[in-house]
Formats: structure tokens, C-alpha cells, sequence
């Protein structure tokens, strides 16, 4: 426990969180392979997930045990130096699943009979061969696997004081980044090139991984809210709107800003400043009690009010954010999820014709009496140098 990320009594207090839930719902325990499941329990990121699906990672949850961390050899004294979790044990495998080494610990923990929870449902994927998971069910026939996920999210959707404190530490990082990279960018330059002036600017600010990034620009490419940078050049006239990501001690901001190369016109103005009232009259209603789908209706009366059709087409007006970019709840009409303390959520809606992408996005915390807006960075339209 050399490196912990985490203070050592909040990371126990999760492993207490989640079996206090195992034992209401009668399970003897539950299983977390998946990347953001196995660093919230046991504090080990694995090295390069994003890029590997070698040696899976195994927390094992029991009911009224302590927890198991099993990894393979090649993670096992990182695992040593920085789990949460005293009980750290390897296993050898690197051509398929160490499918006997789980039923073992399984069966030793009490948990090769009665309902066992892994990630099988809604915004959950198991970070292990679907052949393997079915080799260790059929060895566990007195055991019944189940869906886990709205457990997992029951946990993960309330973040602890240490998560708040990473996720107002990368939304600093992100808002000064954005606030800087308007003024280091200027005419000619191609979207990757932006991108990659980006990056470096979100590492010079803090950022221990640079997320995702978004570029895009000019007229016929306004709608193309999900676009990856490409080789096309930023030309005066264009709005440049920009959707990122940085990720601190594992945790992520998702929201984004906008420039005109040589300055905006009053049009884009006056559509941008819309966008940022609607963004901030739903923000400003944000508190514990309050429907998510609440806050959907709010920005979708509000559009009505100016007059807008809401074309910014991404199925939703928002999201959770944590471990993960996105996460449940989803600010939708069809989510039932009621606003808690502790919860950290996006509001996001936005507005795409001709002259731009007009989408201002906020990264929220629900606290005890309201709420706490997490992003800082400038939401009027930047001036963006010609060459």
C-alpha cells in the first residue's frame, strides 16, 4: 500500500458500501472486472485498458469476507504497492482466462452458491472472454449469476469526498485549458493540429491523461457533434467548437467551448449567449430531490420559449460523470433517477444550423442544498487569431 491514491479508510468504505447492498439484496457476493469497477474497490488502474484485453483484472466482493484482489503475475507488485485490498493474489495464465483460479476463490469465499453479481446490464461490460464466464458458471452449478449493475451504480453514481475533490481538481484543469487553447490556435491550422495543441496544453495544466477531444469546424460539418479532428484547416469565418475531456486520478470532465476564427458575428452571438442562458437556467435547478427528466422538460421549454428547435441530436441533455466519461443517470425524459447529494452530472443542451455548433456544456455537482457548477472556462464565443 506504498502509493495509494486514496485515503485507505475511504477505499475500505466502499468495500463496507457495497456489502452493506450484497446483504439487502441476499447475495453472497459480487465479482468486477471492468476497468472503472475494479479501480473504485481496489484502487489499481490496469495498465494501458484502453488497448489491451490481456490479464483480466478480478475483485471479488463476498458478502461477510474480505476481499479478494486477483491479478496476473505481470501486475501483481503494482497490485502489491497500490490495492486498497491486504489479500492480492496472481495467477500464471496468459493464453485465456484463469477460469479454475476464479472457481477456487469463488468456493472459498462462499461464493459458488446463491446469487452472485457480475456486470451484466446497463452501462456494465465484464472485462473477460464470454467463454470463460461461462466455463466458471458451469463449475459453479449451486451458484445463480445475476446483473449487478444497478448495485455497482447504486455505489458509483454517489461520489465520495475524495472523488468531488478529483473531479474539481480536473475540472480546473479543463477550464484553464480551454481558456488558453483559443489563444494558441489561429487561422490555418488543421483540426489535428488544434487537437494536438490541445493535448499539450491540458498536460501543461495538470492533466494526467488527455481524454477525448472533439474538433470541428466550419459550414457542412456544424452537425457532426461526435467528428474526430481531421486534415481540414480552421479558415477565418469558421466557428471552431471544441468537446473534451481530461482525466485526473482516474476520473473525467466532459464539456466544451467554442471560437471564431477572426472574431464571431453578432448572429453567432446572439445564438451562443441563447444556449448559455437555457444551459444555465437548467443548471440553476438542479438540487437533491429533483427528477432528471426534470431537468430534460426544462430545456426543452425553454427552446420553445426562444423560438429554437433543439438540433443538437445526441439523445439526451446531459449525463453522469465520474470514473467513466459517461455514466448513468442520463438527463432524458426516460430516466427515472432522482437527484442525490454527491451525484456529479453534465447539462448539455444545444443548437446547430448554418453559422455553428452552439453547445455550452456544464459539469454539475448535487450538494446537500442545490448545487455547485464544477466548470469555470469562459462560455462566450473566443476570438480566434488570423494568421
Amino acid at each position: 500500500m506504498k502509493y495509494l491514491d486514496f485515503p485507505l479508510d475511504e477505499m475500505e468504505q466502499r468495500v463496507i458500501n457495497a456489502q452493506r447492498l450484497l446483504a439487502k439484496e441476499g447475495m453472497s457476493g459480487m465479482v468486477v472486472t471492468a476497468a472503472a469497477n475494479h479501480f473504485y474497490f481496489s484502487g489499481i488502474r490496469k495498465l494501458a485498458n484502453w488497448a489491451t484485453f490481456t490479464r483480466t483484472v478480478f475483485v471479488f466482493l463476498p458478502t461477510d469476507k474480505k476481499p479478494v484482489l486477483y491479478v496476473q503475475e505481470f501486475d501483481g507488485p503494482e497490485a502489491e504497492s497500490r490495492s486498497s485490498i491486504r489479500d492480492v493474489r496472481t495467477y500464471p495464465d496468459i493464453m485465456g482466462g484463469p477460469v479454475h483460479g476464479v472457481v477456487e476463490i469463488l468456493r472459498e469465499l462462499g461464493m459458488d452458491r446463491g446469487k452472485v453479481g457480475w456486470e451484466l446490464g446497463y452501462e456494465q461490460r465484464l472485462d473477460m472472454a464470454v467463454s470463460d464466464y461461462n466455463a466458471v458458471k458451469d463449475l459453479v452449478p449451486n451458484a445463480e449469476f445475476i446483473d449487478a449493475s444497478e448495485l455497482i451504480w447504486q455505489l458509483r453514481m454517489i461520489k465520495l469526498p475524495s472523488e468531488i475533490a478529483c473531479l474539481r481538481k480536473a475540472n480546473d484543469i479543463a477550464s484553464r485549458a480551454f481558456d488558453r487553447v483559443f489563444g494558441e490556435i489561429s487561422e490555418g491550422m488543421t483540426e489535428k493540429e488544434v487537437a494536438r495543441k490541445f493535448v499539450a496544453i491540458m498536460a501543461e495544466e495538470g492533466a494526467e491523461l488527455p481524454g477525448f477531444i472533439i474538433v470541428l469546424s466550419g459550414p457542412g460539418n456544424y452537425d457532426r457533434i461526435a467528428a474526430r479532428p481531421t486534415n481540414k484547416r480552421i479558415e477565418k469565418g469558421d466557428l471552431v467548437w471544441i468537446d473534451a475531456g481530461v482525466n485526473y486520478d482516474g476520473y473525467w470532465t466532459d464539456f466544451c467551448r467554442a471560437g471564431v476564427v477572426g472574431g464571431a458575428t453578432a448572429e453567432q452571438n446572439r445564438l451562443q449567449n441563447i444556449i448559455v442562458d437555457i444551459t444555465r437556467t437548467a443548471c440553476d435547478e438542479v438540487k437533491p430531490g429533483l427528477p432528471v427528466s426534470d431537468l430534460y422538460n426544462i430545456c426543452a421549454e425553454q427552446f420553445l420559449a426562444y423560438g429554437l428547435p433543439w438540433s443538437f441530436e445526441c439523445g439526451r441533455a446531459g449525463h453522469g460523470v465520474g470514473l467513466q466519461l459517461t455514466e448513468p443517470p442520463s438527463i432524458a425524459r426516460v430516466d427515472s433517477t432522482i437527484l442525490e447529494p454527491g451525484m456529479v452530472i453534465t447539462l448539455e443542451p444545444g443548437y446547430v444550423n448554418e453559422f455553428g455548433c452552439f453547445d455550452c456544456e456544464e459539469n454539475i455537482l448535487v450538494t446537500e442544498t442545490g448545487s455547485e457548477i464544477l466548470t469555470s472556462a469562459r462560455r462566450e464565443l473566443h476570438y480566434i487569431p488570423l494568421a
